[in-house]
């Protein structure tokens, strides 16, 4: 009742025949062992960097790979390759970072006027979210056409320094563009909201030499909770030609009113011109009396 296995060196081992044999291929070293019997043995043949995530392991009559962090079984055998493993590892919930492939090194400051960097290896993980979230604000921020994201040498260097970033579309870029504009304004609202104080406008006009179109551009000021001064700007809108009395003076009070600003206003700053007086005398009749304390 006993059996025999080979050992590295080719020797005759005895074994018990209550333990299950385990067949080792002439051509495969083992590189990891383990008391458990159902564990097999990682070997030259398994070259796979993904294989230091993974163990192998017999589970019935079938070889399954073992996640080291989550204990997934997963098809572990000859013909099932390792792409699925690398897949698996990507979304793990339960891997943490160790390999230095995926570390970046960070240089922090112990003060402003401290000259020299201290340099710290920390675990990085790449969020496509958060690169479309950067890309549409350097967009906004440096007026760059939208168009860009199409570019071919602007998605040959994205690739470079990022391969795992997927390039969005123009159309997608617009819409990341659009989401991060409403979660501004919703930031600027809430900041109004809780101004105690009213809320002074100014306002101009402003004409684009290469449209010839006119903007009306409308900022808010007002004192926060903190006493300090801040201010926003609420409205940047076409007005279309002419810029009568009477289209100045609804842009502004459709301005005014889509902001619920109508009941605190304190004051509204205008330039030296005759139609801004006659668009005043207007806004005075429509709003309530006591809002404008310069009247």
């Amino acid at each position: 009742g006993r059996m025999t296995s080979k050992n590295e060196n080719n020797a005759s081992v005895p074994t018990s025949a209550s333990n299950t044999p385990i067949a080792i291929d002439d051509d495969e070293s083992p590189l990891e062992t383990n008391s458990d019997p159902s564990l097999l043995p990682i070997t030259s043949r398994h070259t796979s960097a993904v294989w230091s995530d993974f163990k192998r392991k017999r589970v019935g009559d079938v070889i399954k790979a073992e996640c080291n962090h989550c204990s997934k079984l997963l098809a572990g055998g000859s013909k099932a390759g390792t792409t699925h493993l690398k897949d698996h590892i990507k979304i793990c919930p339960k891997r943490v970072c160790q390999d230095l492939r995926q570390t970046r090194m960070f240089g922090t400051k112990k003060n402003l006027n401290d000259k020299n960097d201290t340099m710290t290896l920390a675990p990085y993980e790449f969020h496509q979210e958060d690169g479309r979230r950067d890309l549409a604000e350097m967009i906004i921020l440096h007026e760059y056409p939208i168009s860009m994201v199409e570019h071919i040498g602007f998605r040959k260097y994205s690739k470079t320094l990022q391969p795992g970033f997927k390039v969005p579309s123009r159309n997608t870029t617009r819409k990341d563009i659009m989401k991060r504009y409403e979660l501004e304004k919703e930031n600027v609202a809430t900041l109004l909201r809780k101004a105690k104080g009213k809320i002074a406008l100014t306002t101009d006009m402003w004409t684009a030499d290469n449209q010839r179109k006119g903007y009306m551009a409308v900022t808010s000021h007002f004192i926060d909770n903190t006493w300090k001064l801040q201010s926003r700007i609420i409205r940047f809108l076409y007005v279309p030609a002419p810029h009568t009395t009477e289209v100045l003076a609804d842009a502004l009070k459709e301005s005014i009113q889509s902001w619920n600003l109508d009941l605190r206003l304190s004051s509204i700053t205008v330039d030296n011109c005759s139609t801004n007086d006659a668009m005043m005398e207007i806004l005075k009749g429509v709003f309530p009396y006591g809002s404008l304390l310069l009247r």
